[in-house]
């Protein structure tokens, strides 16, 4: 994703970034942008874990500084105090006492921006007109590199005013460079973007492959051919030449490295052309850095809505299954209840049948006497068993036999 910044001006109405402008009407915000607004603003929750985080950062930091420099200071400490010994040793005109006012000497006008070394003959003066107008740039970009500073009650007070009206005004002008030092970056990479249009690249690529050449046309305009002259006029080495560059353009400046801070003959117009540098090279890392907050904020953006997206399936698989388990648990009710009706309807069946079987059993068969008299002329038309009544009786015939026929079912 491109920057912002990078955008050309006629096409910068489109962009939803907002730029710095005034306006002598007033703002007013509706209720929706107002929940809008709110909206944006941090939870404490993030705010928190950030917090948390950058303090961590502070720790580990803290820990591999410590580990890498304590020995080394150590190593100082018993240096400078080996040679105090052999001094002393050396020249027993001088006591403990003379030596350590004059070392508490040589720190003060260390502390002052003065070099103690040499002689007056060959040492230029901090606060000459080139020197003066390299501090005053200083101030107003908050670098303050402390090499030298205000020791006269005068000039603390006047570097007071000047830097709380000189800050805003800067920001100003850093604000317009940006724009500026954006437009044109803007339109070299619209150039380079219509190059990879006709080869057929897609427009995800072309946005990548030109923000990775903005960031390194710009370190190497902006660092790596500053720290390349600054290690020739000064003499410093490759590495010290880029720590500057870089503790410069981050506005940290520790001042242990400074242009313009040794002791060889510099150009009136040295110190001033390393402060407009650190103008564009200011800009130029403020847009970078204003790119790397539009990505983070996307990617914020992104994240949110996968996360959202990722609740949205989340909840609804959760109602499915919670659906699907009810379910489920209504028809096994509804089963074991078909199942309990069924062995009672059974059970009653078998309790009714058995009442039945019982009863029956209990109560005796009825048996009924019949007595049948015919007459000889009847004996011989009549067959030699005659008809039986149903339903158990007891039956005699004419020739005196009696049948006696059980009830059949």
């Amino acid at each position: 994703m491109a920057a912002p910044d990078l955008l050309d001006p006629k096409s910068a109405t489109h962009n939803s970034k907002p730029r710095l402008s005034f306006s002598t009407k007033s703002i007013t915000l509706s209720s929706r942008d107002e929940c809008q607004a709110i909206a944006t603003v941090m939870k404490w929750k993030t705010v928190s874990a950030i917090f948390f985080l950058v303090v961590l950062y502070l720790v580990v930091g803290a820990a591999v500084f410590r580990a890498l420099e304590q020995p080394h200071e150590s190593a100082q400490r018993l240096a400078i105090l080996t040679q105090k010994l052999e001094f002393l040793s050396a020249h027993s005109c001088v006591n403990h006492s003379q030596l350590e006012e004059l070392v508490k000497q040589v720190v003060s006008a260390i502390r002052s921006g003065v070099n103690p070394a040499g002689t007056l003959a060959n040492h230029s003066s901090l606060w000459d007109l080139s020197s003066s107008f390299f501090f005053a740039g200083t101030v107003i970009t908050t670098i303050g590199f402390g090499n030298i500073s205000p020791h006269t009650e005068g000039g603390r007070i006047f570097c007071i005013i000047y830097a709380l009206l000189g800050i805003p005004l800067f920001g100003f002008l850093l604000a317009g460079v940006g724009d500026q030092l954006g437009t044109i970056f803007g339109k070299a990479t619209a150039r380079v973007e219509k190059m990879f249009v006709q080869w057929d690249v897609s427009q995800t690529k072309i946005r990548v492959i030109s923000t990775v050449l903005f960031i390194l046309f710009g370190c190497l305009l902006f660092v790596a051919l500053p720290a390349a002259i600054f290690k020739h006029i000064e003499g410093w080495s490759a590495l010290e030449s880029l720590y500057f560059v870089v503790i410069t353009l981050t506005t940290i400046g520790f001042g242990d490295f400074v242009a313009g801070g040794s002791d060889i003959e510099y150009l009136d117009y040295y110190k001033p052309v390393v402060w407009f540098w650190i103008l564009v090279g200011l800009a130029y890392f403020a847009a970078v850095l204003s790119m790397i907050g539009d990505w983070l904020r996307v990617i914020s953006k992104k994240t949110k809505e996968e996360v959202g997206e990722i609740r949205a399936h989340a909840a609804e698989w959760t109602a499915n299954v919670s659906a699907e388990f009810k379910e489920t648990r209504r028809r096994l009710s509804v089963e074991v209840y078909d199942k309990f009706q069924r062995a009672a309807s059974i059970k009653r069946k078998l309790s009714t049948d058995l009442s039945l079987n019982s009863t029956l059993e209990l109560t005796p068969p009825k048996r009924t006497l019949s007595v049948n008299f015919t007459d000889e002329r009847d004996k011989e038309r009549e067959p030699m068993f005659s008809p039986m009544t149903k339903n158990g009786s007891l039956f005699l015939n004419g020739r005196g036999d009696i049948a006696t026929i059980e009830h059949v079912k």
